[in-house]
């Protein structure tokens, strides 16, 4: 019995020796921002509802509608943030990139989905801001709350509007440099 303990030590051990290591390395990266703000929990998600419209409303090319406001709420911001930046990005409309392209709702069928327009980004200044830019700031935020205005309204990207979902996702995309 020693014997078969002694064997089976020796043929365990063998196995171990077969065994390997490999070392993992991770590397971290990060950065401590002497500049930022956090935006609220309860703008994180935004749902904007437009008016339903008549395609006649949008009768020729380049027509808007009526704008909708949008506020993103910052708060715990620090220092004085001068070096600030933001984007919007999303789809961009297949005959003007620089609108936001209407998807309609998950699900929906491209069948269902509205034709001819496009979303418009506005500044708080009501300029046009085109989608998948980086823009700067332009201000400076010395308070530790900030609300970041802008708007959004249809554009005709044709002279004929066909009804349907008008549905996009829009991202908002807050840089501190």
């Amino acid at each position: 019995m020693k014997k078969i303990y002694q064997m089976f030590i020796f043929f365990f051990s063998q196995l171990c020796s077969a065994a390997y290591a490999e070392d993992v390395t991770v590397q971290i990266n990060g950065a401590i921002l002497a500049q930022s703000c956090n935006v609220k929990s309860s703008d994180l998600t935004k749902n904007v509802i437009f008016d339903d419209i008549n395609p006649q409303e949008l009768a020729s090319l380049g027509s808007t509608t009526a704008s909708t406001k949008v506020s993103i709420g910052l708060e715990n911001c620090t220092g004085n943030i001068t070096d600030m930046s933001y984007m919007f990005s999303g789809s961009g409309d297949d005959s003007n990139p620089s609108l936001l392209k209407v998807i309609g709702k998950p699900g929906t069928s491209s069948e269902g989905v509205a034709t001819g327009l496009a979303i418009e980004i506005l500044d708080m200044n009501k300029n046009s801001v085109p989608l998948n830019q980086k823009q700067a700031f332009g201000r400076q935020v010395t308070t530790s709350t900030y609300d970041f205005n802008f708007y959004l309204r249809y554009k005709s990207t044709s002279p004929t509007i066909g009804a349907g979902d008008a549905s996009s996702l829009l991202y908002l995309d807050i840089y501190y440099e």
